[in-house]
C-alpha cells in the first residue's frame, strides 16, 4: 500500500504530542484535517506500522527504554492479577519478573506500552510505570468499598472498567479523569471490551449490552468532561452470568455456560458501522454437554475454554469442532475448574478456580510449556494480559 509522505509527517506528528495514541484515535484526528477527511481506517494502521518499523532500532542496540521496541512472540510479558492481592510480570517462560501490591485481591489487569493498569477487591485501580515501577496512580472506581472492580480493558488513551455496583465507566488513562458513565445494567459487570466507538459489557446476570461513546453528543467521545450514556442495544442474554467476551474485527464472541455452546454474533461491517438487528447474524459453536467459561478466536479458529478441563477448537467458518486437548494443571484435584484463557501466538494460558497455577499449553500439539514457570501467586489467579503488539 503507497503511503503518502505527508500522511506519515501527520502521523508522526501528532503521535510525538501524544504517544498514546492508537490508529483508531490517530484516524479520528486526522479526519479533523480537511485534507484527511476520507481516509481509511486501514491506511492509518498502515501508516502507523511503516513509522514503527523505521524507528525501530538495530536489534543489536535495543534497551529496556525503547519506546518503538516491537517484541517477538518470545519476549511478550504475561501479566497476572490474583486474590493474593498482587499482580505479577512474568517473562514468556515462566519466570517471576516483578511483584506489583494492589489495594485488595486483583481481580483484573491491562497492561500499554508505558503502563501495568490493574482492578481490585477493594474497588480500586492501580496504575504503575512500566519503566520504574512505581505507583503512579489510585483511582476510586467501585462507588461502594469493596465492590469488586472485575473487569478492565484499555484503549487509545483511556481505559474502562465493570465493577460490582452494576457500573461501566471510562477514564483517561493519564489524567486518571472519569469520563463517561455507562448506565443499563442491573447486576455486577464481569466483563467489557472495546470496538473503536463502541463499548461492549457483560454482567452478572447475563445481559450484554453495547454503548456508543458518541451518544451523549459532543464533538468526540475524547473529551475530558464527563457524560453519561444509556445502551444502544441488548445484544444477547445468556443463561447465567457472562464469564467472558470477546470483539475480534466485526464480532463479539460470548460463552453461553449454563447453554453449553458458544455465540459469535456479527455487529459490525466492514467500516466498523453498527449493523442493523436484523442484519446481525449468529454463530454457535456447540460443546456437548460441558460448559464454557471462555472464547477466543484466534486465525480462522475459535477456542473455547471448557469445565471438564478441555480447550476445545472449532473451525470460524464452518463451526465444527475439530478438536479438544486436555488442559489439566499440575494439582487437578485443587481446581475447581479452568476460569481464564489467553491466546498469543502457538499457546494458550490457562488459569483455574481456587488454584493458584497459571499452565501453558501447545496449540500444536497439547503439551505442557514452561513447565516449572509461572510459580509464585498464592491465591486463585483471577486474570491475565500478554503484551500487545504495536498496540
Amino acid at each position: 500500500m503507497d503511503i503518502d509522505e505527508n500522511l506519515l509527517s501527520r502521523i508522526k506528528s501528532l503521535t510525538n504530542e501524544d504517544p498514546s495514541l492508537g490508529y483508531r484515535a490517530l484516524h479520528a484526528r486526522l479526519k479533523e484535517d480537511p485534507e484527511h477527511q476520507q481516509l481509511g481506517l486501514k491506511k492509518v494502521q498502515s501508516a502507523l506500522q511503516k513509522l514503527r518499523t523505521e524507528d525501530a532500532p538495530d536489534s543489536s542496540q535495543n534497551t529496556a527504554d525503547d519506546k518503538s521496541y516491537i517484541f517477538s512472540p518470545e519476549e511478550r510479558k504475561v501479566f497476572s492479577a490474583s486474590d493474593d492481592g498482587t499482580v505479577r510480570e512474568w517473562s514468556h517462560q515462566g519466570e517471576l519478573l516483578r511483584t506489583f501490591f494492589s489495594a485488595g485481591g486483583a481481580q483484573c489487569v491491562d497492561v500499554t506500552e508505558d503502563h501495568i493498569i490493574a482492578g481490585d477487591s477493594a474497588g480500586m485501580i492501580r496504575i504503575w510505570s512500566r519503566s520504574s515501577g512505581d505507583l503512579v496512580r489510585e483511582i476510586r472506581v467501585a462507588r461502594v468499598e469493596h465492590k469488586y472492580v472485575k473487569a478492565l480493558t484499555v484503549t487509545d488513551g483511556h481505559f474502562v472498567t465493570g465493577d460490582y455496583c452494576n457500573m461501566v465507566q471510562q477514564w483517561n488513562l493519564h489524567s486518571g479523569q472519569r469520563e463517561l458513565v455507562c448506565n443499563g445494567h442491573t447486576a455486577g459487570v464481569v466483563c467489557v471490551s472495546v470496538a473503536g466507538d463502541y463499548i461492549v459489557t457483560g454482567g452478572g446476570n447475563g445481559l450484554v449490552l453495547l454503548f456508543d461513546r458518541r451518544s451523549a453528543g459532543g464533538s468526540g467521545y475524547a473529551q475530558s468532561d464527563e457524560r453519561v450514556v444509556e445502551p444502544v442495544a441488548n445484544i444477547y442474554r445468556t443463561n447465567g452470568f457472562v464469564c467472558s467476551l470477546e470483539v475480534t474485527g466485526q464480532e463479539v464472541l460470548i460463552p453461553d455456560r449454563d447453554n453449553s455452546k458458544a455465540v459469535s454474533i456479527r455487529l459490525f461491517d466492514g467500516k466498523g458501522q453498527l449493523l442493523p438487528e436484523d442484519k446481525r447474524i449468529m454463530s454457535t459453536y456447540k460443546c456437548g454437554s460441558v460448559s464454557p467459561w471462555q472464547a477466543s478466536r484466534s486465525g480462522p479458529f475459535v477456542f473455547v475454554l471448557c469445565t471438564d478441563f478441555t480447550l476445545k477448537k472449532f473451525s470460524a467458518k464452518s463451526h465444527a469442532l475439530l478438536s479438544s486437548m486436555n488442559i489439566d494443571p499440575l494439582e487437578p484435584e485443587k481446581a475447581k475448574n479452568p476460569y481464564c484463557l489467553k491466546i498469543s501466538g502457538d499457546r494458550c494460558y490457562v488459569g483455574y478456580i481456587n488454584h493458584r497455577e497459571i499452565c501453558a499449553f501447545s496449540l500444536n500439539d497439547g503439551q505442557r510449556q514452561a513447565e516449572g514457570g509461572f510459580v509464585g501467586h498464592q491465591g486463585t489467579v483471577n486474570s491475565f494480559c500478554i503484551d500487545r503488539l504495536g498496540a
